[in-house]
């Protein structure tokens, strides 16, 4: 079982998570939210998350102690996800795998030809979408902590539905025959994934464009 830590991943928190940490109560920090007083990303489905960083920013404007761990994770975030404008031309491809060592690979074997970018779950990859609009094909898990990748799929599709998703999973039979046949899935590949199938894969996707 994996050790719980005080602020969860994705690198973004909840209302509850950010109002805990600026000690106020929830309904002052969704106050703070619906007045713009601080940045907050919306899912589709109409979630509020708060980037660390962004937090940083507002408890530092407001006078607010900003605890270590919080500022940690902060820079950690800008680095992961910095807000300045990428500067690498190539196309895009966002890897989404709760599983650091089989995303790692898959990261690897498609970085020569593109730009990849990282999620660990399907909360984190809707972010990316927003702050990138330069990705144009996903490949993503099914299984995955806090949100299935069937919902992600959907919600990729409400976001981004320019995004061509290709699914990977170790269990064919997560993926339902009307997922297959969708037309934002590019393809369906079982694990151990081939890198040679899915960067032709990939490249079939980006030609579409």
């Amino acid at each position: 079982m994996r050790k719980k830590k005080p602020i969860p991943q994705p690198h973004y928190l909840t209302i509850p998570e950010a109002a805990e940490i600026c000690g106020v109560s929830r309904n002052t920090f969704y106050t703070w939210v619906r007045k713009k007083e601080i940045k907050a990303y919306q899912t589709p489905g109409r979630t509020n998350f708060i980037r660390p960083s962004d937090l940083v920013a507002f408890m530092q404007q407001a006078g607010l102690f900003v605890p270590e761990d919080l500022q940690a994770m902060a820079k950690e975030d800008q680095e992961r996800h910095p807000t300045e404008p990428v500067q690498d031309s190539r196309p895009a491809v966002l890897v989404v795998d709760d599983d650091s060592g089989a995303r790692q690979v898959l990261v690897h074997g498609l970085r020569s030809q593109y730009r990849v970018c990282e999620a660990r779950t399907g909360y984190e990859a809707l972010h990316q979408l927003t702050c990138d609009p330069a990705i144009r094909v996903v490949v993503l898990d099914m299984r995955m902590p806090g949100q299935h990748g069937l919902q992600t799929l959907q919600e990729v599709r409400t976001l981004r539905p320019d995004v061509r998703v290709i699914i990977v999973t170790g269990f064919v039979g997560d993926v339902p025959d009307e997922v297959v046949q969708d037309k934002a899935v590019a393809a369906t590949l079982q694990k151990p994934v081939s890198m040679d199938e899915l960067r032709t894969i990939v490249e079939q996707a980006w030609q579409e464009y």
